[in-house]
């Protein structure tokens, strides 16, 4: 039954949807929920990334991937531009989840550029 749900989907896009259960389970599982500036940054960065995964998911557009290549971005960087990095696991968990989101984003881009070719 999965395989009829995915078959035809990017691999990426289930990915991304994966970090962003990760993401937006992170601040109980890692103990910062009580601190609103990291736990609120994983929340809603959380919920774009799903929203932006399962809207690509549906039908595939490559804005979607500069997207959540932007979003990883974010990640990487909110630590310090929201004043949380004193907060090691808050701060490492952004960056983990803002690095693989990069990375996943810039091989869907490369699948969208680069379509697999027709074996004869």
């Amino acid at each position: 039954m999965t395989e009829l749900f995915f078959q035809g989907k990017k691999p990426q896009d289930c990915l991304i949807a994966i970090f962003a259960v990760l993401l937006f389970a992170s601040p109980w599982m890692l103990g910062f929920a009580s601190d609103p500036k990291p736990a609120w940054s994983a929340w809603i960065a959380a919920v774009l990334l799903a929203y932006f995964a399962f809207t690509s998911l549906a039908e595939s557009k490559q804005w979607e991937e500069w997207v959540t290549l932007a979003l990883g971005a974010w990640l990487v960087v909110a630590p310090w531009a929201l004043g949380f990095s004193a907060d090691v696991a808050a701060e490492r968990i952004h960056w983990l989840i803002g690095a693989m989101t990069i990375a996943v984003s810039l091989w869907a881009e490369w699948s969208f550029r680069h379509p697999p070719r027709p074996t004869a």
